[in-house]
């Protein structure tokens, strides 16, 4: 039979404090304020309604930026900053991703060229969508980017990849396959 644990209502305050308000402490520190296992504080979350840990860290960095900037107006201030360095993060990732995947072919470490292909494909969807957001919200993606190589335009970037899936196509045509890419 368990064992039933009781969680006062201060407790309970307490361990929200520590959830929501102190990035520092870790999840430990509050299932040792409470008492209780890590798996018994996940059924007392969703018994609570408490949100991810990420989200509510999240809310709170926000009220507490509407709070110091001023209302409403600073609460929209923190959110559009929040997104514009969100995408401008995804934005380098999906770089650093493609050029990894570019040096692979390069390098011809690549062994499925089609596999490849579908993830540069992804990959420049991925990117496409950052920048949209980053023009949506008014922020260009070039801002605080540096780059050690020349940009490539767009239509450098087109020729690239219809280069690339010729290639990959008269490959697999050599190897008896029709060249079609299903």
């Amino acid at each position: 039979m368990r064992q039933r644990i009781d969680v006062t209502d201060e407790q309970r305050q307490q361990a929200w404090e520590i959830y929501a308000r102190e990035p520092s402490k870790h999840l430990p520190d509050i299932h040792k304020l409470l008492g209780v296992s890590a798996s018994h504080f996940a059924r007392m979350r969703q018994r609570w309604g408490w949100p991810s840990r990420h989200a509510a860290l999240e809310a709170n960095a926000l009220s507490k930026a509407a709070r110091n900037e001023g209302g409403v107006a600073g609460l929209h201030k923190a959110a559009e900053a929040s997104v514009n360095d969100a995408a401008r993060a995804l934005a380098q990732a999906t770089r650093v991703q493609i050029d990894a995947l570019m040096d692979e072919q390069r390098t011809g470490r690549a062994k499925d060229h089609d596999k490849t292909a579908r993830r540069l494909a992804s990959y420049a969807r991925t990117l496409a969508a950052a920048r949209a957001l980053l023009e949506q919200e008014g922020s260009p993606l070039d801002d605080s980017e540096h780059h050690d190589k020349p940009r490539r335009s767009l239509n450098e970037l087109r020729d690239e990849l219809a280069h690339h899936l010729n290639r990959v196509i008269a490959e697999e045509e050599a190897r008896g396959c029709d060249g079609i890419l299903v």
